[in-house]
């Protein structure tokens, strides 16, 4: 599997970040909103202190990756990319217990700013789908635990 692949769970946890709040200042909902928002400034920026923050000591994912695997992966995509522009679509997002959200966003990456989804592909963006679980490790303190990803089509985007 190629090691840009496996870096996209931590883009979608920025990626969820950013979505735009529409609940109560102090809900669950909008702290988590402020989470997405902050990690798709941080991953734009190549602010790999955030993601530190960002993603729970008891994160593990579906190849078996921790933390420090993750923000190694980071690391090095930051590295690698001299650019780095998201452009993302919040599906879903759900709180099946009062301390766990769930949330299903895509995420389009690409080197060079993305205005909107009909540029996509003349920017040969790479789009996935993440399922993201986050856990409120205290109260108000919500952070990654696990990220799924896959691959996703322009259709499945727009």
């Amino acid at each position: 599997m190629r090691t840009s692949y496996r870096i996209f769970p931590l883009l979608a946890v920025v990626a969820v970040l950013q979505i735009a709040c529409g609940s109560k200042p102090d809900s669950p909902e909008a702290r988590v909103r402020a989470l997405f928002d902050k990690a798709e400034v941080a991953a734009e920026k190549k602010d790999l202190g955030t993601f530190r923050d960002l993603i729970s000591d008891q994160y593990l994912d579906e190849f078996r990756q921790d933390k420090q695997a993750i923000l190694g992966i980071l690391a090095f995509h930051f590295f690698r990319n001299q650019s780095i522009y998201l452009l993302t679509r919040m599906q879903t997002i759900a709180f099946p217990e009062p301390a766990r959200a769930e949330a299903v966003i895509l995420v389009a990456t690409a080197g060079q700013p993305i205005r909107g989804t009909e540029e996509l592909v003349a920017l040969r963006a790479d789009l996935f789908r993440f399922d993201i679980t986050l856990a409120d490790k205290a109260k108000g303190d919500w952070k990654v635990t696990r990220a799924q990803w896959r691959r996703v089509e322009l259709k499945d985007f727009l």
